[in-house]
């Protein structure tokens, strides 16, 4: 990945946008965190992706967000306040796109990252940047990439922190936390949710079994409650 393909109109627009939102020295440093992780592995993740540019065959096309990369200073601020030991940590990223978050997470040590995603394209972008990543950072990290639809992906018992970065909209949300219920009905253990941009996506927040410790303006960070 080299400057002259992060420099493109795409990139312009998102600038200007987190200007309007946040400001411009927080916009630098938004800029300069994505910039930094991109060049330092040569992968392309920066890069945004509109839903209707890309092949996908699946009835919740239509209640996706486009993909933007997790921004890199705002995953380690909000992962921060996860209080669990990454060594033993699996952690899934629900609509992982090329594959931001997962790199993210393993240098931060996880022991498993499972990356979830819809688009082929994003997909095959994922794998090649992981191929990358893993030849550049010397990661230990067993990653998984699965092609389809966050609604039919089962949770798996060893599962316990769960990144979502305002990858769909609050139903599709509610049918995802159907399945994180059920999968910890069927395995009792810690887990905990990141929950980034939800964009008025209160599904988490408002469901009595996820509990808030940690609010920023970025999201939130959230534990699954023992059922009763």
């Amino acid at each position: 990945m080299s400057l002259l393909e992060i420099v493109n109109l795409e990139n312009f627009k998102k600038v200007l946008r987190n200007i309007r939102k946040v400001g411009l020295v927080t916009t630098l440093r938004y800029v300069i965190s994505d910039l930094t992780f991109d060049l330092k592995y040569k992968i392309d993740t920066i890069n945004t992706a509109q839903l209707d540019a890309l092949k996908i065959d699946s009835p919740n096309k239509t209640v996706g967000n486009y993909y933007e990369g997790t921004n890199a200073y705002i995953f380690q601020k909000m992962i921060s306040q996860v209080r669990l030991e990454p060594s033993r940590v699996t952690f899934v990223d629900f609509g992982s796109g090329k594959g931001k978050a997962m790199f993210m997470a393993a240098e931060r040590g996880f022991r498993k990252v499972i990356g979830v995603e819809f688009s082929i394209e994003l997909v095959e972008t994922c794998r090649k940047n992981l191929e990358i990543f893993k030849a550049k950072s010397k990661s230990k990290t067993e990653f998984e990439i699965l092609h389809m639809d966050a609604s039919e992906y089962e949770i798996p018992p060893e599962a316990n922190l769960l990144f979502f970065s305002n990858p769909f909209n609050e139903e599709l949300t509610r049918k995802v936390i159907g399945n994180i219920l059920k999968s910890y009905d069927q395995t009792p253990r810690e887990v905990w949710v990141v929950h980034l941009h939800p964009q008025g996506n209160m599904a988490f927040v408002r469901h009595p079994r996820f509990e808030v410790q940690h609010e920023a303006p970025e999201g939130y960070v959230l534990r699954l409650l023992p059922s009763n």
